[in-house]
């Protein structure tokens, strides 16, 4: 019924469009004649080729197939991007880890790979619930475009302006005919005519330099991977704090670990990458309390207990040596396993993403590689990141707090220092936070003045504590078990 629903709409739509003439050919032998002008790109994985030039030139590289694609941004031999696999978006970072980064765009961007790919005029389009629907001739600056209005299932509804003498797609428009991008410079690519240059607002949006038909299977990001022994070992914590540090070896040196969600990939000290004499392959712009430019070294492979990951590219960090780790292992290492923080008995279990089971879950999202929880303090609702390399119990955005003074009374301040800088944090406590099925009294609660926070704050390690912790980024959960006899954690776990 909802689909049909959108084909009623789209029908009165063609009222507004059609006036009192109809265009000819039939729609049927007109999309046939598209079909064969472009080429069917919706059969082929293209790849096209680009510079960005900012403060510095950035050499952009897309592959294309069918809906999906993957667009990756490279300065140097560092690369980070986007990909789309048809329905979910998700950023890409430099070790090529993608985690899902949803913007509530998905249905916008399924319906521009749906007309860039020529994908509406497959024979079986209509088949697989797809519609097409004439809406005659449109009229502008004195040339006559022939207007089909297209929709599909998840996907939001769009307009197409075609030219009558070329068969080929000129501009896209949304349901209430503004104008989305204008596809011109068409350039014959073997079977392919493709579009070099692309609209938005009238000014150019992307200017292609070269596109081709690659005859390689299009592959999606794969990140790290990792190989797990048969039997996963639990791996001790190496020092009292709620923060979880366990000896790994990189390169065939041990160090001491961070596990830490709240990074969005792999970084070393200046020291260790000194001492190790890394070669920088690239260049990064490192946000914490403060922010500072730095490079990027390729270093590895990576042993964690049993488990082993192959050579990375590490982000160089000048200021942990001081904090008695070397490596901060994040999202990297996250993404494709089972990740369990054992707070109570103090130890960190690598398993190789099987399903674990929990007391109970929490669905997880991810903002910047990070994941991020619903979580009430007290009455009031809040996104919050959960941040194993964050000693902090709950740390609030200073944007969040300023915005809700009443969460609670700060009666004490503190100088707290971290990646980039320093600052004070501002100390209270909370009566309750509810996380899933579990209510924690009695929290310490903060906020920290220049803290970039990710989402709307932090769940710290003096929160996470109260927990054994299961992490299972694949399955966008967080599991919670909370640590026997704890008197601070209330609640009963629904089956």
């Amino acid at each position: 019924m909802r689909f049909a629903g959108r084909l009623l709409a789209l029908s009165a739509l063609a009222v507004f469009w059609l006036g009192a003439t109809s265009a000819t050919p039939p729609l049927r032998l007109f999309v046939e004649r598209m079909r064969a002008a472009s080429g069917e790109p919706y059969r082929y994985h293209i790849v096209s080729m680009s510079h960005e030039r900012g403060d510095d030139v950035a050499l952009t590289r897309t592959d294309l197939f069918g809906l999906t694609f993957l667009t990756r941004v490279c300065k140097n031999a560092v690369c980070t991007g986007t990909y789309f696999d048809g329905y979910r978006l998700y950023a890409v970072n430099l070790n090529d880890t993608a985690l899902p980064n949803s913007q509530d765009t998905e249905r916008f961007v399924r319906a521009t790979r749906t007309v860039n790919s020529g994908l509406f005029l497959a024979p079986d389009f209509e088949r697989k619930g797809g519609a097409l629907i004439d809406l005659g001739s449109i009229t502008e600056a004195a040339y006559a475009f022939r207007a089909i209005g297209i929709t599909a299932p998840d996907t939001a509804p769009v307009v197409v302006w075609v030219d009558p003498a070329t068969y080929l797609v000129t501009a896209v428009r949304d349901w209430q005919g503004r104008a989305l991008f204008v596809d011109a410079g068409y350039r014959r690519v073997g079977p392919l005519m493709l579009p070099f240059t692309v609209y938005q607002n009238g000014a150019v949006a992307q200017q292609y330099e070269s596109r081709g038909i690659l005859s390689a299977r299009f592959e999606p990001p794969r990140g790290l991977v990792a190989r797990f022994p048969k039997t996963p070992m639990p791996i001790a914590m190496v020092d009292a704090s709620d923060t979880p540090v366990i000896p790994c070896t990189i390169g065939a040196v041990t160090l001491r670990c961070l596990i830490d969600t709240g990074n969005s990939g792999l970084s070393l000290s200046l020291e260790v990458a000194e001492q190790q004499h890394l070669t920088p392959v690239g260049e990064y712009d490192v946000r914490g309390l403060g922010r500072y430019a730095t490079e990027v070294v390729r270093a590895g492979p990576l042993q964690i207990g049993g488990v082993w990951f192959p050579v990375a590219d590490y982000v160089v960090l000048h200021d942990i040596h001081r904090y008695n780790y070397d490596a901060v292992l994040g999202a990297d290492v996250l993404a494709h396993a089972t990740v369990s923080i054992d707070y109570g008995k103090r130890t960190v279990l690598f398993e190789d993403g099987g399903a674990r089971q929990a007391i109970s879950t929490v669905p997880l999202s991810f903002v910047n590689f990070v994941p991020v929880v619903p979580v009430r303090l007290e009455t009031t609702l809040a996104a919050l990141a959960v941040d194993t390399g964050d000693e902090s119990t709950i740390n609030l955005s200073y944007d969040y707090y300023n915005q809700h003074p009443g969460l609670f009374a700060a009666t004490a301040s503190q100088s707290v220092s971290g990646i980039g800088g320093t600052s004070e944090e501002l100390i209270g406590e909370i009566a309750h936070v509810q996380v899933g099925d579990f209510r924690v009294e009695s929290q310490q609660i903060g906020t920290t003045k220049t803290l970039r926070a990710t989402a709307q704050g932090h769940l710290g390690g003096g929160f996470l504590s109260h927990f054994r912790v299961i992490l299972e980024y694949a399955r966008e959960r967080l599991g919670l078990e909370p640590r026997n006899g704890d008197p601070a954690v209330t609640g009963t776990p629904r089956p």
